[in-house]
């Protein structure tokens, strides 16, 4: 067998080794998403209250169920979604990066005073 043949033998049998490797194992980022639902209606969120793990992916997707406009909002995470209608929704996708509590809201007249609130907490637990 001439050495160039060998050569693309045990280059085709390693590329299968780490192929096999690559798709064998789950990415970090499958394995922890989160996806979260959050409704809003015209009285507030539900859930109010959202518990997510530090530097570990979020996604958020978010649901006016209400007969008013809404919006949704995380500030101290820069989350602020579209003013939504009756009916609509937004999908917004992160890693939280700070733990502690956090104000979310809904804001849709933009006048600094929420309509209602609820929390977004985050832990290192």
């Amino acid at each position: 067998m001439s050495r160039s043949k060998i050569s693309v033998q045990v280059a085709c049998a390693i590329g299968a080794s780490l192929v096999f490797a690559l798709v064998a194992l789950p990415s970090p980022v499958e394995a922890k998403d989160q996806n979260v639902t959050v409704v809003i209606t015209d009285h507030g969120f539900s859930p109010n209250k959202l518990t997510e793990l530090l530097h570990h992916p979020v996604h958020l997707h978010i649901e006016n169920k209400g007969k008013e406009l809404h919006e949704f909002a995380i500030p101290e995470y820069r989350i602020y979604t579209r003013t939504l209608g009756p009916g609509e929704t937004s999908d917004v996708e992160f890693s939280p990066w700070q733990a502690g509590s956090f104000v979310m809201y809904s804001d849709p007249k933009a006048d600094s005073h929420p309509e209602f609130e609820g929390r977004f907490i985050v832990t290192d637990k």
